[in-house]
């Protein structure tokens, strides 16, 4: 008798996925019947046994192989990832869906992207298999946030979709556009290289391959990328500077191709490199001069402006030729202070002044047989002849006996004698000792004759200089102070280090521009982590982009650059006015200012010294007070920058002492008037003072200040002594001369 049914069933697939196997026992009554069975997989196959029971004894089998219907995935792909990205594309990369929630055969996958927060999506269809897939989303605007989902597809269609990814696209190359050029700028703007850039960076560099091959180069960052516009100034005029815009976010950086941009020709900006004198007479001298540094023509020289300012006139000369770098300038008068500023001149005009104080000499003719010769001159004595009785006297009447005396002494420092090989030899006179000239070659140079004092002091009384050019026999007079040379200060050293972790180098390379410029050191500093620091030690004013590369067995890596800025030089370090104890000294700032912060001045004389520091890169005066009258300083100035000081300019400065001893003569007398004249032993004069008055009596009378060298009294009474007296006055102070009656 039958008792039941037992239904048994499996998967034909055998994978990890689809193991559903059961054995279901019906009891039933009936030789027919039906039975769902519940919990198997989409899309499988299953084979099911239906079995007769007899008595509970399995009597009869029947087998059949039935099939469920596919379902969409109910998972998605597993490891969604971003590949690659650029400004129009992104690549995503995905694995398998869990095969026991394929629900069918996977036979491709579904990507459904769009911008991130707009609320419009695409979609894309993507064939493949179970293991996986790849797509390359493309058409999609730069720097822009997109968002995406991957779902696997069966024949019921897309499953459930990944979890929404964030991609953002890289930037596109700007293209650049100029706006206004002018000599020494260039204003730019770019288009946009999508929504979403962090920064803009602008680089420019001069083209340094034509006649001027001086480099000029810079960068600036302009953040966010709203901004899409820059200025770019301290440019050089008539100059062709490529201009690049690297754009920057996130997923990377484009840059523009180069604008080729040629600034407007404007006047110079720098003054030409140096200026000096040469061949100073009385009534003339020649300067000459250095070609303005290339940078800063800005142009085409066509020639140089001279200005000779002087005796209450201005002397303009133009140099039509860019080749021509000295000139003559006569028509002078004797023992009278110069300036000298020469500009260099192009098709825009008139750049920047170097200026040169030049002091014309006394004008003093020798007799042959020797003369009492004043103090601290300038001589030329290349036309004295050979006769030894004719030469030049050095002498003081301040020695402590009244005897005149002194001794030369040669370019070299070593006193001179009377058998000097020179050409030249001494003798002792009754008013002084005399400087003479042989018959032998002389040599070329200063020669110097020291005396001491009463007071035991020894100091240079006269100052003669030899040459064989020839020319007239002339005695220079005192000027207030002396610009000696422009100096280069001790060169300062800095010190640059990077460092390696991962054990010692067997390379390290420093270079500056690109260029090699050293190894440096190495010193392990951390044995434990072995850390090592590289440091190259930089003597000099060497300013520019630093990079250090280690390299041992098991890489190689290059530091960021470190850019090194050095503040430029002023020039043109001179006094534009003076006192006994002060000094107003001025100066040309550099151009362009580039680094420059500020100066320090330095001072030495007198038994003391100091600094001041000055504020401002475009200062250009400072006054040094508390000085002490008539003492030789020594005066610096150098720039200041963050990183590394200028070069320093250096000048020695005397301040005027008073006027020497005034020497007065009576020309002519009448009843009624006494005409006078007279000079000074040395120094300058700003002003003179006469003083009368009747010897014994009466009241004194008093005229000036006067400007010249002559004065009659008038309206004198006949027959009568007068005591007269004439002062030189300059700002040192006041000397008088010996009462004439």
């Amino acid at each position: 008798m039958p008792s039941g049914y037992n239904i048994s069933y499996r998967n034909t697939e055998y994978t990890d996925c689809f193991t559903k196997s059961n054995t279901i026992s019906i009891l039933t009554d009936s030789l027919g019947g039906n039975y769902n069975i519940v919990g198997l997989e989409e899309g499988t196959d299953y084979s099911i046994t239906v079995a007769l029971l007899m008595d509970g004894a399995v009597t009869d089998r029947n087998t059949v192989l039935q099939a469920t219907a596919e379902a969409a995935p109910s998972a998605p792909p597993s490891e969604v990832m971003v590949a690659s990205v650029t400004s129009s594309t992104i690549t995503v990369v995905w694995g398998e869906v869990p095969c026991i929630h394929q629900n069918g055969a996977i036979t491709g996958y579904s990507v459904q992207y769009g911008v991130m927060g707009s609320g419009s999506t695409e979609s894309m269809a993507v064939d493949g298999d179970s293991s996986g897939g790849m797509a390359t989303i493309s058409g999609l605007e730069a720097a822009t946030m997109y968002e995406y989902q991957v779902a696997g597809r069966t024949s019921a269609g897309p499953g459930e979709y990944s979890s929404t990814m964030t991609t953002l696209t890289s930037v596109r190359a700007p293209t650049v556009i100029d706006s206004s050029v002018g000599p020494f700028s260039i204003s730019i703007s770019w288009t946009s290289s999508g929504p979403v850039v962090e920064r803009y960076e602008v680089e420019w560099q001069r083209d340094s391959s034509g006649v001027c091959p001086d480099e000029h180069m810079g960068s600036a960052t302009v953040s966010g990328g709203s901004v899409r516009s820059y200025d770019i100034t301290n440019l050089f005029g008539d100059s062709s500077y490529s201009i690049r815009v690297n754009a920057t976010n996130a997923a990377g950086s484009a840059i523009s191709d180069p604008l080729v941009v040629s600034t407007v020709e404007a006047a110079p900006t720098a003054p030409p490199a140096s200026l000096s004198s040469s061949s100073v007479t009385p009534s003339s001298f020649s300067i000459q001069w250095g070609r303005v540094p290339c940078i800063h023509r800005n142009g085409d020289i066509t020639g140089y402006s001279v200005l000779v300012h002087g005796n209450g006139s201005m002397q303009m000369i133009d140099i039509n030729d860019p080749d021509v770098l000295t000139t003559d300038i006569s028509g002078l008068v004797s023992d009278t202070m110069y300036l000298v500023q020469v500009a260099g001149v192009n098709g825009q005009g008139t750049g920047v002044y170097r200026d040169l104080a030049v002091t014309t000499p006394q004008t003093v003719y020798l007799n042959f047989g020797g003369m009492n010769l004043p103090t601290n001159g300038l001589v030329n004595i290349s036309q004295l002849g050979n006769s030894t009785d004719t030469g030049l006297v050095c002498s003081t009447d301040q020695s402590a006996d009244g005897t005149p005396a002194g001794g030369w002494f040669n370019p070299d420092g070593t006193m001179l004698s009377s058998s000097s090989s020179e050409g030249f030899f001494v003798s002792d006179g009754s008013d002084g000792v005399y400087l003479l000239r042989g018959s032998g070659i002389p040599v070329e140079g200063i020669y110097t004759c020291r005396a001491t004092d009463s007071s035991g002091n020894s100091r240079t009384v006269f100052v003669g200089l030899y040459n064989e050019q020839g020319g007239e026999v002339v005695i220079g007079g005192e000027i207030g102070f002396t610009l000696v040379s422009e100096l280069t200060a001790e060169e300062p050293q800095f010190t640059l280090s990077c460092n390696s972790t991962d054990g010692p180098a067997t390379s390290v390379i420093w270079t500056r521009d690109a260029d090699t410029v050293g190894e440096g050191t190495t010193v392990l500093n951390d044995a434990v982590a072995a850390h090592y620091t590289h440091t190259l030690t930089v003597t000099g004013r060497l300013g520019g982009v630093y990079v250090c590369t280690v390299s041992n067995s098991i890489s190689t890596t290059t530091s960021s650059g470190q850019n090194i800025e050095v503040a430029s030089s002023p020039t043109n370090l001179m006094v534009t006015q003076e006192t006994p104890t002060s000094f107003r000294l001025s100066w040309t700032p550099p151009s362009p200012l580039g680094d420059t912060t500020g100066y320090t001045i330095s001072y030495t004389g007198g038994g003391s010294s100091g600094s001041v520091n000055v504020a401002g890169g475009s200062t250009d005066s400072f006054s040094l007070t508390g000085l002490d009258s008539g003492e030789t300083y020594t005066i610096s100035l150098i720039g200041r920058s963050r990183h590394i000081p200028s070069a320093a300019i250096t000048a020695q400065i005397v301040p005027i002492p008073a006027p020497g001893q005034v020497l007065v003569s009576v020309s002519s007398i009448t009843a009624t008037s006494i005409s006078l004249s007279w000079s000074v032993s040395s120094g300058r004069v700003a002003s003179w003072e006469v003083v009368w008055r009747p010897t014994g009596r009466g009241t004194e009378s008093t005229s000036g200040p006067l400007s010249g060298t002559t004065y009659t009294i008038l309206q004198l009474d006949p027959s009568t002594i007068y005591t007269l007296t004439v002062s030189a006055t300059n700002v040192a102070g006041t000397t008088d001369s010996t009462p004439i009656l």
